[in-house]
């Protein structure tokens, strides 16, 4: 089962997004702030990440900087900033999409999939390891660890 955090401090869009996304076969976890969100990362595993940016703790922004500490997770915003600069900060930190409110549910459920699939080709890369060295036979590259 593919697990999602949603980060979002609007219980109506929580609760409906969650509700969506259930129906569609995801297990949806939900954090209301930054400090709830770190504590979640921390303590699970995600597939992936659905962050607001105005959270009453904080920002989207800072909870995603935090978080590529703890693991990388897949993660679109999912936000009422429509400004040029916002969005271009979200990609600029390396978010893998970018959704301004409000949207339609199978917008939603579509750039889940499409950043789903994505991240699972990366993932799919087959490796071997000998001693000190990785190779990589999708990307033909050898790392000396």
């Amino acid at each position: 089962m593919i697990n999602i955090l949603l980060v979002e401090d609007d219980k109506n869009i929580s609760s409906t997004v969650s509700y969506y996304l259930q129906s569609e076969g995801f297990a949806i976890h939900t954090a209301k702030s930054v400090k709830e969100g770190i504590e979640n990362i921390k303590n699970n595993n995600y597939d992936l990440m659905l962050l607001d940016i105005n959270l009453p703790d904080g920002t989207g922004y800072d909870l995603y900087k935090k978080m590529k500490v703890v693991q990388e997770i897949p993660t679109i915003f999912l936000t009422a900033l429509d400004e040029e600069k916002d969005i271009v900060k979200g990609f600029d930190l390396g978010a893998d999409d970018y959704i301004t409110k409000p949207f339609h549910a199978g917008e939603l459920l579509s750039r889940i999939k499409n950043v789903l699939r994505h991240n699972v080709k990366k993932e799919k890369e087959e490796t071997i390891k000998i001693k000190h060295v990785e190779i990589n036979y999708t990307t033909r590259k050898s790392i000396k660890r």
